[in-house]
């Protein structure tokens, strides 16, 4: 489909911009908080673009909108220009960190930010910025949404965007250990595959499709396990490993830092895993913004900062 415009001598681009943000967001209402304007507005910029191109553009499913064909056809033409220009536009923002008051949230995995705010709270003693980290939305669509809406700068996890309209850098690599207690009654120092699928083990659930995070990053199909208990928190898993005889799997990095406070042992898996890899995330659009670079570059300098303690 491309678009017949002979009679439309001043066409308003701010339209593509609009139909855009209602492609990615799947809602009228979504696309007006991402560009500050009521919904009232950019109804009717979809129904002005909706009579331009002579075809229906969105139809509405439950509390959102759905793309139709043309709408589909019509948002593969522009959604590159209209990512550059908004690329564009955001690298004229003006940011000075010697002088500038500003809070970034960043959404990060809870290892993640046990490693890394010490890091960046030093590099941020000589300024007034403020960098608050905030655990990720269980659901993965809400932090893809709160990403493209800037209602957070920036997220730092292992998950990795399959979105155009997303930037991404790997930043961290991590392995997985099992810990368990130092007086543990059957294993010191070593464990066997039997051994690990004899004992109880404490679950740490991801947001990713219910898995755990050893069915994640395994390289086998797990045999069922005898579940202990199921926590969303790393340091939780450890305390109970302290006090029971049930086993958990941690990032090697986070045992490094607390097995001992816990009085755990550190114990190589029985069996392959992936490492974990950690991911930096930000919106396509804000690419060449000054703070949102700004940002990525203390982040970087943190986890270079980190790596250099650790080594």
């Amino acid at each position: 489909m491309g678009l017949v415009m002979s009679q439309q001598k001043s066409f308003d681009l701010n339209l593509f911009r609009i139909f855009t943000a209602v492609y990615r967001t799947s809602s009228f209402s979504r696309a007006a908080e991402e560009l500050d304007l009521t919904q009232s507005s950019v109804s009717n910029a979809i129904t002005r673009l909706k009579s331009i191109v002579g075809e229906e553009l969105f139809i509405r499913v439950g509390r959102g909108v759905k793309p139709t064909a043309s709408a589909m056809n019509l948002y593969q033409q522009l959604a590159t220009p209209v990512s550059e220009i908004e690329q564009v536009a955001s690298s004229f923002e003006l940011f000075e960190p010697s002088n500038s008051e500003r809070t970034f949230y960043v959404y990060a995995s809870e290892s993640a930010i046990q490693l890394l705010q010490g890091f960046v709270e030093k590099l941020l003693e000589e300024l007034l910025i403020n960098i608050v980290f905030r655990e990720p939305p269980l659901i993965e669509e809400e932090l893809q949404m709160d990403l493209q809406l800037g209602k957070v700068d920036l997220a730092l996890d292992i998950w990795l965007p399959e979105s155009a309209s997303f930037q991404s850098q790997k930043v961290m690599q991590d392995s997985l250990v099992c810990v368990a207690r130092n007086d543990h009654p059957r294993i010191n120092g070593s464990i066997t595959q039997e051994q690990y699928f004899n004992e109880k083990h404490i679950i740490f659930k991801m947001r990713r499709d219910n898995l755990s995070v050893a069915d994640l990053l395994t390289k086998q199909v797990l045999p069922a396990r005898k579940m202990h208990s199921e926590q969303s928190s790393i340091l939780s898993m450890m305390a109970i490993a302290s006090k029971s005889d049930a086993l958990a799997i941690v990032s090697k990095s986070y045992s490094n830092e607390y097995a001992r406070m816990f009085g755990l042992q550190v114990l190589e898996l029985p069996f392959a895993a992936e490492p974990i890899e950690y991911h930096m995330v930000w919106s396509q659009k804000l690419q060449q913004n000054p703070a949102n670079s700004w940002l990525r570059d203390l982040l970087n300098q943190a986890i270079v900062n980190r790596q250099r303690v650790s080594f």
